[in-house]
């Protein structure tokens, strides 16, 4: 191979050509590398850095792009990566294990992943500026090629730099559109690529854009405006396509009522109360539907949150900032994005008691639906009493249909009584609204979320107490209220308990573990020790029975493992919290190693009722 050379961009700035454009950034007190292709930068990092520290920052996971950061970590450097590239980057073997290959309609080039760990240092969070190598550089979330992938800006030389990975290679075009097909036959990372371009050119257009492969663009706003352009003649070769390749608009909510206003663009319904004194409580707060597209597999890299309602916001009230979000339930469409609000923001955060846990510790539960990253709960709301915000009164009430980790939020807006049913209750027909004929009541219920007979019943004697004349639901948009609603809800609620008392033997005399059929939960669900040794587990679980009886639970563990079976004296029909002990050998070395806990109840074996993952000496859970 012939000896790798920089090319002198301008003073301090260096391109090395390599698998993909390597650049080198020389600023107060070090120099930044952006992507490492095969790492042949290793070889000559004297030339640009002098003995300063070093730092490589990736744009995405693809390993054209990622996997000399080996070489050059191996040489000192320090590597930096986006948030959201984490799980490609640093175990891909456990993204090519997961992989479907057979019968697989997933077209994302997660194929194209590193084969070996790419020793990541540290995360680049979107929207952040840092300071690395004494310049401050800006995070842009900018999804395209990958779902996670993000660009840079920096000021350096006088100018505004982006760095922006194969978003675009020169005006009007991507340097592959492959990637850009998620799904078997879509154009969702077109759609990704269209509106991260938007994003790259607000507040300002840079004054140089520095891509991953070609070269660099001297004419940003003509480059891109050239490549929106081509992207909707997609529209040609896929109709209907152009009709998601247009500029959202600036103002991205809607007025409810004069100080309630709707986020236009939210997966999950999105709500802002606007105080007299400016600030803004929003109810949930999830994914941007309008510019960012999700994959349909379900990996954690493709449900990366985006800023969503702002602009409106700021347009109508000049405010910078959420200031608080007021919680419905746990759900991941629900609050993904508010870890990044209190990491912008320093977001308040109000949800149910009954549901802080599951938001603080998300480890500890196994449910559907659940986002990884804790959210911490400035102020839990006891249940059914009445606080306020902003003079704003709040009240809450446990639910469990959807959700058994949710509640009814009542509030009083603008002189209205307002109330959010979560995704508790819904209606089914054209429109979907509860006054339609024909409508249906659509119940919702999730059995893995947890939930009880008679749980519809308790929502509708909460929602006849409180008397909303308006309702806001996680998915529709709002509406009145009228005695056809209360019917209609009441009758679903009448079909709930009988459909289940029918299809299920529930009796009181008869031995179940509810409409659940969860007989015990092992908390926490995923245990991570850094070296083997004892852990504990505490958890609960239900007496099946309507007499009192022992409850006998016991591990099953891989060999070599140990622990000692505990007894718990259960009331009829009882759920009650228990701890047991494991002792793991000190040379485990595993990641999510399933145990199983093993139920037997007056003496009447049921069985592995519930499992933990235990994972020892990995960084990953």
């Amino acid at each position: 191979m012939s000896t790798p050379a920089w090319e002198r961009l301008s003073d301090g700035l260096f391109l090395l050509r390599d698998s993909c454009l390597v650049y080198a950034v020389r600023g107060a007190s070090g120099v930044v590398l952006v992507n490492a292709g095969t790492g042949r930068a290793a070889e000559i990092l004297d030339e640009v850095a002098g003995g300063l520290p070093v730092s490589v920052i990736l744009t995405h996971h693809f390993r054209d792009h990622s996997d000399g950061a080996i070489r050059l970590r191996q040489a000192g450097a320090q590597i930096l990566a986006p948030y959201w590239e984490g799980e490609h980057l640093v175990d891909p073997e456990q993204c090519h294990r997961s992989r479907q290959i057979w019968n697989s309609y997933n077209n994302q080039w997660d194929h194209f992943s590193p084969v070996r760990p790419v020793p990541v240092g540290g995360w680049l969070h979107d929207y952040e500026t840092r300071t690395i190598g004494g310049l401050d550089w800006t995070v842009v979330p900018t999804p395209g090629p990958t779902p996670g992938a993000s660009s840079y800006l920096v000021r350096h030389g006088g100018r505004t730099l982006a760095f922006v990975g194969e978003l675009i290679v020169r005006a009007g075009q991507v340097g592959r559109l492959a990637p850009l097909q998620y799904n078997y036959n879509d154009f969702l990372g077109a759609h990704n690529t269209y509106h991260s371009l938007n994003r790259l050119m607000e507040p300002a257009t840079p004054d140089l854009l520095l891509p991953s492969m070609l070269g660099p663009i001297e004419e940003p706003a003509r480059a891109v405006s050239a490549l929106k352009q081509n992207l909707r003649a997609l529209d040609r070769i896929q109709a209907g396509m152009g009709e998601s390749l247009n500029d959202l608009d600036g103002d991205d909510i809607e007025e409810v009522l004069p100080h309630l206003f709707r986020s236009k663009h939210a997966v999950a319904e999105t709500h802002f109360v606007v105080s007299e004194s400016g600030k803004v409580l929003s109810i949930d707060y999830g994914y941007h539907m309008g510019a960012m597209r999700q994959p349909q597999t379900h990996h954690l890299s493709n449900r990366r949150p985006l800023l969503h309602g702002l602009n409106g916001l700021r347009k109508r009230f000049g405010v910078q900032r959420i200031d608080a979000v007021l919680m419905s339930h746990y759900h991941d469409d629900h609050c993904n994005g508010v870890p990044m609000l209190q990491r912008l923001f320093g977001t308040e955060v109000l949800a149910g008691e009954n549901f802080c846990e599951i938001l603080e510790q998300p480890h500890r539960y196994e449910r559907p639906c659940l986002w990884h990253e804790p959210i911490k709960v400035a102020r839990p709301l006891k249940l059914g009493e009445t606080t306020r915000w902003e003079n704003i009164p709040i009240t809450v009430y446990p639910m469990s249909g959807h959700t058994r980790f949710s509640t009814l939020l009542c509030l009083e807006v603008d002189g209205t009584r307002v109330v959010h049913t979560g995704d508790q209750i819904f209606f089914r027909g054209k429109p979907a609204t509860p006054a339609a004929p024909g409508t249906s009541l659509f119940t919702n219920h999730v059995y893995r979320n947890g939930l009880d007979l008679g749980c519809y019943r308790r929502t509708l004697e909460d929602l006849k107490r409180f008397r909303p004349d308006l309702v806001l639901t996680g998915h529709t948009r709002p509406y009145r209220t009228s005695p056809e609603w209360y019917a209609l809800i009441e009758a679903g609620a009448a079909a709930f308990d009988e459909t289940h008392a029918a299809l299920m033997p529930l009796g009181e005399d008869e031995v179940h573990f509810g409409p659940e059929s969860q007989a015990a939960k092992l908390k926490p669900y995923r245990l991570h020790l850094q070296r083997g040794g004892r852990a504990a587990f505490d958890g609960w679980v239900l007496n099946p029975f309507s007499s009192a009886q022992t409850a006998r639970l016991e591990f099953v563990l891989p060999e070599g493992w140990l622990s000692s079976p505990v007894e718990v004296d259960l009331g009829p029909r009882e759920k009650k919290s228990f701890r047991i002990e494991l002792e793991v050998p000190a040379t485990a070395r595993v990641r999510r190693q399933a145990v199983a806990l093993d139920l037997t109840v007056g003496g009447r074996p049921f069985g592995q009722v519930a499992e933990a993952l235990v994972t020892v000496g990995s960084e990953l859970f």
